[in-house]
């Protein structure tokens, strides 16, 4: 594939929302139909693939106008329960993080207090 095949390429697996394997066996098939055409004609500019294909965004459209509504349903549910977890994940690890630099510097205060740095001599 050329330049401009690969940043066809690149646009149409960028604009597509979610991985599920529906969604994965479209990108290969663009991927298959875009080799075909660039060994066809190897010097192919980005607007040939955007008229013999359509733009990126006007084939994910298509696909998801064409797609099962349950389907996408189930997609954007896990998608949601997904970005949730990773949330929690964060702000548990940001909490853990904040708590152990706390108790740290608290540590440190500690051990600097309790060395002996000067030391007074009364003579009498």
């Amino acid at each position: 594939m050329n330049k401009n095949s690969k940043k066809y390429y690149r646009d149409i697996k960028s604009v597509i929302p979610s991985r599920g394997r529906q969604e994965k066996r479209l990108i290969k098939d663009y991927k298959i139909r875009i080799t075909e055409l660039n060994e066809i004609k190897p010097d192919i500019t980005y607007d040939e693939l955007q008229q013999n294909f359509g733009t990126p965004v006007d084939i994910v459209t298509g696909y998801y106008e064409g797609a099962d509504t349950g389907y996408i349903m189930q997609k954007i549910r896990t998608t949601r329960i997904i970005r949730f977890c990773i949330y929690c994940i964060l702000i548990f690890t940001l909490a853990g993080f904040t708590i152990s630099a706390g108790t740290n510097i608290k540590l440190y205060k500690e051990i600097h207090n309790s060395i002996i740095t000067h030391e007074k001599i009364i003579i009498e």
